[in-house]
């Protein structure tokens, strides 16, 4: 049954705030709808975070032709809502996230067949996958819609390269229907590690080691080096490492109020080459273990396309050299926002932190990517020219916003 329209606002609401808490989502991405009559349903906004969102915010949509009311621009995604509104009539709640498992076993394509016993209850006997369209174009909503239609008893499906869609009866049949699809591509990510692998048990640090030693890569490092992090103010940036920071000179590399450490030669060298504010080095341990391949990252997921960039070099670690090492690292990040070290992690730049929180989420998403999709056999990218036009977009939008500020 359909709520009434300031309820539906106000659930949206609640379950944007609830996603982030959850992790299912971050910042803007994925959306959320309800439906308020046989015509119309309610969706967040395009471009608000949904810790600030008010229920003034949520945009009214019309299912048939996807127009809606007020000055307020409805999620780009609205398409898809729509779709799902107009084939499952019992539908009332309708969640699009980008949630980490559920994402990388998209990549592969396939559709999870024989849901594990635990979990049918609420996810059905299978869970399909939507073939790859570009997110926010009318070829994804088509997509999606054919893989509703082909799928009827289906009410979680997974978008390739992209994320996942639930179609809950209600708020609360939604997030049982996200929680229980991440749970279960979680299992599905395990086992198929087990089943490659011959290993007994599933953990971490051995999954990383068969996915090194798979590739011919040498072992996970017994010590990464602290590259620091920096914040950016005129002429001088103020440098983290060690526990302790010092003002550095952009110019000439001396510390103001103390000896600024080596590895101010890598930050001056990006500061000069890339028109950013702020620089973090990355080093959660799947980073870690795809630095360790010194191969470049191609994107995928979409979401790594727009903000991280069309691919991500490969830097080789010279300690003891950092003049040339800085030099490398400048070079290869160039009109990217990351850059791997060999075996040290990554680098990655922004202008807030908000941008650092995204990249440090998508690097980290877009690194087990590449781990568990490899073990799978099946690593798809996102092609290069869709990568090429979602960037170009999402850049000119950012700096849009920059200029508003």
């Amino acid at each position: 049954m359909a709520y009434e329209i300031e309820e539906a606002k106000r659930l949206v609401v609640e379950a944007g705030k609830r996603l982030v808490e959850s992790g299912l989502i971050a910042r803007t991405w994925g959306n959320v709808s309800a439906r308020i009559s046989d015509t119309q349903f309610v969706i967040t906004p395009s471009g608000r975070a949904y810790e600030d969102l008010t229920p003034e915010e949520v945009v009214v949509v019309n299912i048939a032709d996807c127009s809606h009311e007020g000055d307020i621009k409805p999620s780009s995604e609205k398409g898809v809502h729509a779709a799902a509104y107009r084939h499952h009539p019992t539908v009332d709640f309708v969640i699009h996230t980008h949630q980490r498992a559920a994402t990388i076993v998209s990549i592969t394509g396939m559709d999870i067949v024989n849901v594990y016993d635990e979990f049918k209850g609420v996810l059905g006997n299978k869970v399909p996958c939507a073939d790859y369209a570009m997110s926010t174009t009318d070829s994804l909503r088509r997509k999606v819609e054919r893989c509703i239609e082909m799928n009827p008893s289906a009410r979680a499906i997974m978008l390739m390269h992209h994320g996942a869609l639930v179609m809950g009866d209600d708020y609360d049949h939604a997030f049982a229907l996200a929680e229980n699809l991440e749970k279960c591509c979680e299992k599905v990510i395990k086992d198929n590690y087990l089943r490659h692998s011959w290993d007994k048990t599933y953990s971490d640090d051995a999954r990383r080691a068969y996915f090194l030693k798979k590739n011919g890569a040498d072992e996970m490092p017994d010590e990464i080096c602290d590259l620091g992090s920096s914040v950016r103010s005129g002429n001088h940036f103020t440098l983290t490492f060690g526990g302790k920071t010092v003002d550095v000179d952009l110019e000439t590399g001396l510390g103001i109020n103390g000896i600024a450490p080596k590895v101010e030669k890598i930050h001056r060298a990006i500061y000069n080459s890339e028109n950013v504010t702020m620089i973090r080095h990355l080093a959660t341990p799947d980073v870690v273990a795809v630095s360790c391949l010194d191969e470049t990252m191609d994107p995928m997921i979409d979401d790594f396309a727009q903000i991280v960039g069309l691919d991500v070099k490969c830097v080789p670690w010279i300690n003891g050299d950092t003049d040339e090492c800085a030099k490398e690292i400048a070079k290869s990040i160039k009109d990217r926002n990351a850059v791997l070290i060999q075996g040290m992690g990554a680098m990655i730049t922004g202008n807030n932190d908000g941008d650092l929180q995204a990249l440090d989420i998508i690097m980290d998403k877009g690194a087990a990517a590449q781990i568990d999709c490899n073990i799978f056999n099946r690593s798809h990218y996102v092609p290069k020219a869709e990568c090429f036009l979602m960037r170009t977009v999402y850049l000119a939008k950012y700096s849009k916003q920059i200029d508003k500020k």
